[in-house]
């Protein structure tokens, strides 16, 4: 071979070396913004378009995720027609990447949440279920997104409850099984062979996410949901980054990944405050603002003279009301379904949507004095406390002196306790019919309307409401 021919083909050789190993240490960042628990919020998606488009404009890989509960929280996106479209349209439109199922996407029901999934420009990912017998087609357990030639796969996982199934209404749940999620992670370290990172984009709770974080090293990080935590510092857990960023989109979290050739070097979090992000989206608000501007929830049904100044006196004030509909001897209402701390003032349709979004249908059922107590024990917290609010009655929770029950009593409104001879006629939102399991023999009946329009009703047909409760009075502690 001719020398110079040779010289030349070493020279070649070691520029592509040179090359080569320079691109191998090129140095990437990737930039995920991340929201969870948005529950209908539309207010802040111009704020949340103008950050993610801004870093777009400066950064060349930039995702946007969801950690699940999209849905329910806000009338303007659940009683829309049809039911949430409003949500994916300005999550397609903002640019959303992946979203993970959460408990209350599931709120619509099978069929719509089958739509919703449908318009979505983005997947929808969960690993922890098989839909195999219901409507809903089986979602992706992960999403791998690529920036650039690195791969970044998102393992979708949800909350289960002790009935074993996600924290909605059972009826809407027909047809599919679900797994514990964190055993279910588990199954999926193959992903550390298929991508550069894998981010954990979880529903079920910081303290799952930590035990996660525990049991499973080879996340890279995990971006969760489910319990509003708002981790304004990063926090590391085994070597795992583990972030959440709060509820309603009143932050939104930031994860930059930093890789130098193939290796990923550097991670890190940070929240943003939505109400610091310095610029809004034009057509994004425009669009907000046309959506939000519905004339049948913002009609005034009446007038709220004193406050009801937390969840307990808006718990009593819908029981009496779910009372009072029926003539029935008791109501409750389970806390949780509850989602606005307090009401003033001029009461909108829209404002008991807001309080009460879930749809749920009143049930009404007959019970004797030992259902009622299985249906009390059955709603007790941690404290033993029950997490129910009464119509018709006190309860009282007895305790023995290490704090465990000793028994449940409960009383009418002459302060009389309930007897053991008779039934008493009860009305409950279709979730706790559902979903607190106690043995009862009559499994209660539909009355063909929904709990919001209960109360609804009563305030357009009181006009202006006012009412002093004392809280403790109902539910008392020995």
């Amino acid at each position: 071979m001719n020398v110079n021919i040779y010289r030349k083909i070493i020279l070649l050789l070691i520029a592509g070396i040179f090359i080569f190993s320079g691109c191998e240490e090129q140095e990437t960042r990737v930039v995920i913004f991340h929201t969870n628990d948005s529950h209908s919020q539309l207010d802040h998606f111009p704020a949340l378009a103008w950050l993610v488009n801004n870093e777009r404009e400066m950064e060349e890989h930039v995702f946007l995720v969801s950690a699940g509960d999209i849905f329910s929280g806000n009338p303007v996106v659940d009683f829309y027609e049809p039911r949430g479209y409003p949500k994916i349209d300005l999550m397609n439109r903002v640019g959303y990447d992946v979203n993970t199922i959460g408990n209350h996407e599931f709120d619509y029901g099978l069929e719509v949440l089958a739509d919703r999934m449908q318009q979505a420009d983005f997947p929808f990912i969960l690993a922890n279920l098989n839909t195999a017998g219901s409507v809903l087609a089986q979602p992706d357990e992960y999403a791998i997104l690529r920036a650039g030639r690195h791969r970044i796969a998102f393992l979708g996982l949800v909350q289960l409850n002790d009935q074993g199934i996600p924290s909605a209404h059972p009826d809407n749940l027909t047809g599919i099984e679900f797994y514990p999620p964190v055993e279910t992670a588990g199954e999926y370290e193959f992903l550390t062979a298929r991508a550069d990172v894998v981010i954990g984009l979880t529903h079920h709770g910081f303290v799952s996410d930590t035990i996660m974080a525990a049991r499973y090293p080879w996340f890279d990080v995990i971006i969760g949901g489910h319990s509003h935590t708002l981790t304004l510092e990063p926090e590391e857990h085994n070597g795992v980054l583990v972030t959440q960023a709060g509820s309603n989109m009143r932050h939104i979290g930031k994860v930059t990944l930093v890789f130098r050739g193939r290796r990923l070097v550097e991670k890190s979090a940070e929240m943003i405050r939505t109400s610091d992000i310095q610029g809004s989206d034009n057509d994004i608000a425009a669009l907000v603002e046309y959506y939000n501007d519905n004339p049948v929830l913002n009609r005034v049904i009446g007038r709220l003279v004193r406050p009801l100044r937390n969840k307990d006196e808006i718990g009593i004030f819908v029981t009496d009301t779910y009372r009072e509909y029926g003539g029935f001897d008791f109501a409750f209402h389970n806390y949780g379904g509850i989602r606005v701390n307090s009401m003033e003032g001029d009461i909108r349709v829209n404002d008991i949507f807001r309080m009460d979004p879930f749809g749920n249908e009143l049930v009404s059922m007959n019970l004797s004095y030992g259902e009622l107590k299985r249906l009390i024990g059955n709603s007790l917290s941690s404290r033993n406390t029950p997490s129910v609010q009464i119509s018709g009655g006190t309860i009282e929770v007895h305790l023995n002196e290490d704090s465990s029950v000793n028994d449940v009593k409960i009383f009418d409104l002459a302060s009389r306790e309930l007897s053991n001879d008779r039934k008493y006629s009860v009305a409950m939102p279709s979730y706790m019919a559902s979903a607190f399991d106690f043995e009862r023999e009559d499994q209660g009946t539909g009355m063909g309307v929904i709990t919001a329009e209960v109360v609804i009703g009563h305030i357009e047909k009181v006009g202006d409401i006012e009412v002093t409760y004392n809280t403790r009075s109902r539910i008392v502690q020995n």
